[in-house]
C-alpha cells in the first residue's frame, strides 16, 4: 500500500517557499519530484513557464483518454509560506515529526498534505486495475503568493488539457475538528491602496512639526472615516449588490455545528462582535467585510525616529460577495475615499489605486460532484459531512470553471487547527491517511 505519511514527509523536507526568490530552486526540485510521480502513475506531464516572468512553473498532467470516461482535473499547490524556527516554532519548521497523531512541518496541511493523500490515492488505483476516470492535473507553484501568473499560463495551455468534466480543488480543510468538510464558495477581494504624498522627502517634525500639513495625519483620518461603529463600510452603494438569503442558504447554515467560544479561543480572538453562532457565521462567509492592514512608509520599528514621512499609503482590503463585482466595488471605494479627502482641503496629493481584485466563488452543493462526495465522506467518516462557505479567497476556482465550462468541489483534507500559515503547522495522521481513501472512493464511484 501507497504511504501518504512517508511520502509527506519527503515533500515538506523541501522548503519551497514562493515568496522567497533564493528557494526557486527548492521549488524547482519539488515539481520535479511530483512530476516524477505522475510519471511513475504513467500520465503524460507538461512542465511550463510561467507567463509571468521569474515566477514558478506550472506542472500540467494528463493521464487516460478514454472519451467514455469522466475527466476531472485536480488542482493543488506545491510552494509554501515562509517558516523559520525563529518565528515562534518548537521545532525546524522543515523538518518533519510525528508527535500525538499529528505530522509537523511547513506545508503538512497547505498544501503537500492533500498532496501526498493524492498522488498515494493514485498509486494505490493502479494496483488496483484501470483508472475509473480520466485525470488532469493542475499544480502551481506560487499560490502562496497570489498566483501569479496562473491565469495567463492556463488560458494557453488550455487546449493542452482538452475538455474536463469537473475540477477538485485539494486546498481547503474541514471547518470542524469532529466531522469532514467541503466548501461550496469563497468570497472575493478588492485590494487597495490609499496614497497620501506631500513633501519631496521626509521632514524633521522639529522643523516640519505644526507648520505644514502632514500626509500620515490625512490618510488617519481617512481611514478612520471607512468603518463605523459597527464594523460596517461606510462606502456608499458597498451592499447594494449583496444577494439575499435564500431559504436553503439559511437551513445549510442552520445545520452547522459551531461552538463559538471554542472557534474565538482556537483563533485567539477577543470577545465577536456577535454572540448569535448562525449570524457569526453569515457575516464571515456570505456578508461582505473592510479590514485595514497597515501603512507603507510609515516608521514601525523599535525605538523612536522622530521624522514626518514623505509619502504614506494605506493598505485596505475588503472581502466580496455575491453579486458583487470587485471592480465596482474598488470604484466606490476610489470615489468614496476621493471624497473624505476633498473635504480635508488639504494641499497634499492623493493617489487611490487597486493592488488587486478577485472574484468570489459560489459552487453548486448540488452538483455531481457534491453529490457523491457527500456519501464517500459519510461513507468512510461515519459522520455526515459540514457544507461550508469560507471568508477566504481563491479566485482561481470561479476562473478555471469559466475557462474549462465545469463545475469545481472542494474537498478539506486537513483541519482548520492545523495552523496553516502559523506556526507549528500540522496534519492529524487519521485526516491524511483518510484523505487517502476517501479520493480513493471519490474517484472510483464518481458519475456525471
Amino acid at each position: 500500500m501507497a504511504d501518504p505519511v512517508e511520502l509527506l514527509k519527503q515533500l515538506v523536507k523541501i522548503p519551497s517557499i514562493s515568496a522567497d526568490p533564493s528557494k526557486r530552486g527548492e521549488a524547482l526540485k519539488t515539481v520535479n519530484f511530483i512530476k516524477s510521480l505522475l510519471e511513475e502513475l504513467g500520465a503524460e506531464t507538461n512542465l511550463v513557464k510561467n507567463e509571468a516572468s521569474g515566477l514558478n512553473p506550472i506542472l500540467l498532467g494528463k493521464l487516460g483518454n478514454n472519451s467514455n470516461k469522466l475527466t476531472l482535473a485536480l488542482y493543488s499547490h506545491y510552494d509554501v509560506q515562509p517558516a523559520l524556527k525563529s518565528d515562534g516554532w518548537d521545532r525546524e519548521p522543515f523538518e518533519p515529526v510525528e508527535e500525538d497523531g499529528y505530522l509537523y512541518a511547513r506545508g503538512a496541511s497547505d498544501d503537500k498534505g492533500p498532496l501526498a493523500a493524492t498522488l498515494t490515492a493514485l498509486q494505490e488505483l493502479k494496483e488496483e486495475g484501470d483508472f475509473p476516470i480520466n485525470f488532469r492535473f493542475i499544480y502551481e507553484g506560487e499560490e502562496e503568493s497570489s498566483s501569479g501568473g496562473f491565469e495567463a499560463t492556463l488560458e494557453k495551455y488550455k487546449e493542452w488539457l482538452g475538455s474536463i468534466d469537473g475540477i477538485v480543488i485539494l486546498d481547503t480543510a474541514w471547518f470542524s475538528d469532529d466531522a469532514p468538510g467541503m466548501d461550496y464558495g469563497f468570497r472575493g477581494l478588492a485590494y487597495m491602496g490609499v496614497e497620501i504624498h506631500g513633501p519631496h522627502k521626509d521632514v524633521h517634525s522639529g522643523l516640519g512639526g505644526g507648520i505644514m500639513r502632514e500626509p500620515m495625519t490625512d490618510l488617519v483620518h481617512i481611514l478612520s472615516q471607512l468603518i463605523d461603529a459597527d464594523e460596517k463600510a461606510t462606502i456608499p452603494g458597498f451592499y447594494d449588490d449583496v444577494a439575499p438569503v435564500s431559504d436553503a442558504e439559511y437551513t445549510r447554515y442552520s445545520n452547522i455545528p459551531f461552538d463559538v467560544d471554542q472557534f474565538r479561543m482556537s483563533n485567539g480572538l477577543r470577545p465577536l462582535l456577535k454572540d448569535d453562532p448562525l449570524q457569526i457565521l453569515m457575516d464571515n462567509w456570505r456578508n461582505p467585510s473592510i479590514s485595514i492592514h497597515g501603512v507603507e512608509g510609515a516608521f514601525y520599528e523599535k525605538g523612536a525616529k522622530t521624522v514626518i514621512p514623505a509619502k504614506v499609503t494605506g493598505k485596505v482590503s475588503m472581502r466580496l460577495v455575491p453579486d458583487q463585482s470587485p471592480e465596482k466595488i474598488a470604484e466606490l471605494f476610489k470615489v468614496h475615499v476621493e471624497d473624505l479627502f476633498s473635504k480635508l482641503n488639504s494641499p497634499n496629493k492623493l493617489t487611490v489605486h487597486t493592488i488587486g481584485t478577485g472574484d468570489w466563488w459560489y459552487g453548486n452543493p448540488e452538483s455531481f460532484l457534491y453529490v457523491t462526495g457527500e456519501r464517500v465522506l459519510e461513507e468512510y467518516w461515519g459522520k455526515k459531512p459540514t457544507l461550508t462557505r469560507s471568508g477566504g479567497s481563491i479566485p482561481i476556482i470561479p476562473f478555471m470553471e469559466k475557462l474549462f465550462g465545469a463545475p469545481a468541489i472542494a474537498i478539506g483534507i486537513g483541519q482548520n487547527s492545523d495552523g496553516a500559515h502559523s506556526q507549528n503547522e500540522r496534519i492529524r495522521i487519521s485526516n491524511l491517511v483518510g484523505g487517502k481513501e476517501v479520493l480513493k472512493k471519490f474517484f472510483s464511484e464518481i458519475k456525471k
